[in-house]
């Protein structure tokens, strides 16, 4: 009894701590403590709760030590809606081992850059603290840990897509395994939940009222991560079927022996001529500069181009009978002498 009475004082006092951190908080107007529900002959089990104002919303804020059963949560959760109607329900977890840390941490990219997150598996308090609708959050000192729902799936195998033993992928790692996020507030079907770090003092920054700004905010950008991650994966598994299906390239006709030959003779150099080497004297049987020495090769062409010639002359036949004979020689003579006597008529 001794030990129950001192570990209540020690949540007492815990949540008189928080009260003076949320007092602190900026756009907070009032801070009380309260127990609502608290019954002398059956109690909750619970510390008090911290009620803040922030602008026109009230929050009541909880931090236990541990979660009692879920007959004493529901208890404290009617006991509230009764009281404070309409303010918005924040537990503010423990971080130890029976309430965080079940899960391994995962990655995530957040603006180029590989994060670890923490992930808890929840329990069944939680569930149904999240099913009121209320909030359930860790608080390390002055950090702040929001979940998000993590929900595992595997792609789809489509029509020309190839996702096996991908190049360049971690061989212990399907390419379709992924996962994606339920935000705000983690849905009721999610494997398990993700938490965003965020200061304490950000609760009430961006406006008055109590709200997780700065998480929601990284959650939208893991929601635009997904996204494109779900159109890359897609994308690069087409390309694997298309680089894998592609039809081999077509192979050159081979080329036959006659004309393989032919080419290689071709493209063979020519031999270069021998030039004698100058010895500074004439050779005896090379003839002086100027002669003109006939070709053998050339005579042979000339008396093969040209017939040889006739034994005899040939017979020249004598001119036909028919022809007639050339005018007399004074005909010529009167025909000019009377052109030339009317050539000096006309000049006169």
């Amino acid at each position: 009894m001794a030990d129950r009475e001192a570990q209540i004082d020690a949540e007492d006092q815990v949540v008189i701590q928080l009260s003076h951190q949320i007092r602190a908080l900026p756009g907070v107007t009032g801070c009380t403590l309260a127990s609502p529900g608290d019954d002398p002959r059956q109690p909750i089990g619970l510390p008090p709760v911290v009620v803040a104002q922030c602008g026109d919303t009230t929050v009541v804020i909880e931090r236990p030590g541990t979660l009692p059963g879920m007959q004493a949560v529901r208890r404290r959760i009617h006991a509230v809606r009764e009281h404070h109607a309409g303010a918005a329900h924040v537990w503010f977890l423990r971080r130890d081992l029976g309430q965080f840390g079940q899960l391994p941490s995962h990655t995530v990219r957040l603006s180029g850059r590989d994060i670890e997150h923490q992930r808890v598996a929840p329990t069944e308090q939680q569930l149904a603290i999240l099913d009121a609708g209320g909030h359930v959050y860790w608080l390390d000192g002055k950090l702040v840990l929001v979940p998000y729902g993590y929900h595992s799936f595997r792609h789809p195998a489509r029509p020309e897509q190839d996702w096996t033993a991908w190049p360049k992928w971690p061989p212990h790692k399907d390419p379709r395994d992924d996962w994606r996020i339920s935000k705000p507030r983690p849905a009721p079907t999610a494997d398990c939940w993700g938490l965003v770090p965020i200061p304490l003092s950000s609760l009430t920054r961006t406006r008055v009222a109590f709200h997780p700004a700065d998480a929601h905010k990284i959650m939208d950008e893991l929601y635009a991560a997904q996204e494109g991650r779900y159109r890359w994966r897609d994308r690069r598994a087409r390309e694997v079927y298309a680089e894998r299906h592609a039809p081999p390239p077509p192979q050159p006709a081979p080329i036959p022996a006659t004309e393989a030959s032919a080419t290689e003779a071709q493209t063979e150099p020519a031999p270069a001529p021998e030039h004698p080497q100058p010895t500074g004297q004439r050779d005896a049987e090379t003839p002086p500069q100027g002669t003109v020495i006939p070709s053998p090769t050339s005579s042979a062409n000339l008396a093969q181009a040209f017939p040889p010639p006739p034994a005899s002359p040939p017979t020249i036949p004598p001119p036909p009978q028919h022809l007639p004979s050339a005018p007399p020689a004074r005909r010529q003579r009167r025909w000019t002498d009377a052109f030339r006597m009317l050539r000096r008529r006309r000049e006169r």
